[in-house]
């Protein structure tokens, strides 16, 4: 019995920091919840549906990862991530 040696997912840039799309539902529509155990995919699949979200105007990456996730990037229930614009500073 061999051992899977990569594991394919989608990473989705948020206004809320990096989540790992969790379901795939009818009609090729992609859902990224922020507690969800990422959804492992074909290396095929992957790619074709994080081109499908870039299309749409989504920042999306194919990861390929050596290891099998079972969680998010970071820990979305202990924090809240909020985009600051930077001030204009001098160099």
């Amino acid at each position: 019995m061999s051992k899977k040696t990569n594991y394919w997912y989608i990473l989705v840039l948020t206004e809320s920091g990096a989540k790992f799309v969790t379901e795939l539902q009818p009609r090729k529509v992609a859902c990224w919840d922020e507690l969800g155990k990422p959804l492992e995919m074909s290396q095929t699949m992957a790619k074709e549906i994080a081109k499908g979200l870039m299309l749409n105007f989504y920042t999306a990456f194919p990861v390929c990862s050596p290891i099998e996730l079972d969680k998010q990037p970071y820990n979305y229930k202990d924090y809240k991530i909020e985009w600051v614009k930077k001030e204009n500073t001098e160099k």
